[in-house]
């Protein structure tokens, strides 16, 4: 683990330095969406909170400022052009607050527990979003189906084999997911270019595809386009939490999840409906057969069911104002989920 720290921190480092130049303070005198949260926020869940706010509200967005702050969103100032940094010694017009004080308009949480301990839809909880980049660019294309199943992510041993996920969750963690789905005799292991190159060709639409990062993936940006010709994902949990943009991106786009967190979803998946579940490694097998042997209507009509799914919970997000508002948001921080 302190590897992957000192990863991360160098990685971020390396980001302030290219990107601090852009940072911003606000200035004017219009009225703004004023967010002051806690130092432990995720710079993911920031950005939950930018997207979904700049879809309902045109002021721009001020974040109360601190160095902290300045270092780990530095990079989103250059990539977002209507978010801000409160200034320093100055009074800003607040339109709406986002906050954990008592008496912002929304008040903001971090009780996902009530999320994934609930099968029940929680309307107050702000959807969790899809990789970043995918909100950064238009809509994705969707293609023809010409794959059956694709898994697709980073599957380093160091980061993913750890008791975290099986400790906190009750939940087989990546690492022991990808060994287990190795040994499928319909898996066939490609780069992404390979996907891309072969994509026409039919060899890949009654076969398991995985690709690793570490061999070559494809660009986030072409992500969601090419996702899109698999009739299912197969899913596993991230590094701190079971929650993973990758079931998002899929679902955006009429892919059908196969997972072992549907309840960590809002509201919870229905096995059979709009996803596949397996609980155990020793359903893997099975359930990656039953995934490849369906009928084309009944995958059809499980990803309708998905797109219907998705467009219904997670596309959008309208903020009632009436009264102070209870916000609950994904916070990756593992404090924050158990």
């Amino acid at each position: 683990m302190i590897f992957i720290l000192k990863k991360k921190i160098l990685k971020k480092i390396k980001e302030f330095r290219l990107n601090y130049s852009y940072v911003r303070f606000y200035d004017q005198n219009e009225p703004v969406i004023y967010i002051n949260l806690n130092h432990r926020t995720k710079v993911r869940t920031y950005l939950n909170l930018f997207f979904r706010i700049h879809e309902v509200y045109k002021e721009p967005i001020v974040v109360k400022f601190s160095l902290l702050r300045m270092f780990f969103l530095a990079k989103w100032f250059n990539e977002l052009d209507y978010i801000y940094f409160e200034k320093p010694f100055s009074k800003t017009t607040k339109l709406k607050i986002f906050s954990h004080h008592k008496k912002a308009d929304f008040r903001v949480n971090y009780n996902y527990r009530k999320i994934y301990s609930s099968d029940d839809y929680q309307e107050n909880a702000l959807p969790y979003i899809m990789h970043p980049a995918n909100y950064l660019q238009k809509e994705s294309e969707i293609l023809p189906k010409r794959i059956g199943i694709l898994m697709s992510g980073n599957f380093d041993e160091k980061i993913y084999n750890t008791n975290v996920i099986q400790d906190n969750f009750g939940l087989h963690n990546r690492w022991e997911i990808y060994k287990a789905v190795l040994r499928s005799d319909k898996l066939i292991q490609i780069t992404g270019d390979e996907l891309i190159e072969g994509l026409e060709s039919g060899k890949f639409k009654n076969r398991f595809t995985l690709m690793k990062w570490q061999s070559g993936a494809i660009p986030t940006e072409k992500w969601r386009y090419y996702l899109s010709s698999a009739d299912f994902i197969f899913c596993a949990p991230g590094m701190t939490m079971p929650m993973c943009h990758n079931v998002l991106e899929a679902m955006s786009v009429g892919v059908i999840p196969i997972l072992n967190y549907p309840h960590w979803l809002n509201p919870s998946l229905e096995n059979d409906l709009n996803c596949l579940v397996y609980r155990d490694l020793s359903e893997i097998a099975e359930i990656i057969n039953k995934a490849l042997s369906l009928s084309d209507d009944k995958k059809n009509e499980m990803a309708k069911n998905v797109m219907k799914y998705y467009q219904m919970y997670y596309e959008n997000y309208v903020f009632n104002e009436k009264g102070n508002r209870e916000l609950i948001l994904l916070n990756e921080n593992i404090k924050d989920l158990v």
